[in-house]
């Protein structure tokens, strides 16, 4: 959904559909996390355990992609081998973007 909105132009009938649909489901999973998940994890793992977590959760996000990417997106496998990568151009085109504004 993602990687389609990226390619829509901003404000477009299309667009702003789709951004209410994802806007939904984003709300859905949040809402399933809240409910369930975390009750979940605070229930059954400790403090120090939840702390790492939390820290490896971080470091992970700064390797991440900034943007979909939805030809990795069938294989765990290619996502853990250019992803780091992707993270990097996404930020680089990113920045050039941002300055050329």
């Amino acid at each position: 959904m993602l990687a389609e909105l990226d390619k829509l132009e901003f404000g477009s009938e299309r667009f702003t559909r789709l951004l209410a649909e994802f806007e939904q489901s984003v709300g859905e999973h949040a809402d399933h996390e809240e409910r369930e998940e975390f009750p979940a994890l605070r229930s059954r793992l400790s403090q120090e355990e939840r702390t790492t977590m939390g820290r490896r959760l971080l470091a992970v996000e700064k390797a991440a992609p900034a943007r979909p990417h939805p030809t990795a997106a069938g294989s765990p496998a290619l996502q853990w081998t250019a992803g780091p990568l992707a993270s990097v151009l996404d930020r680089a085109r990113d920045a050039v973007t941002s300055t050329g504004k």
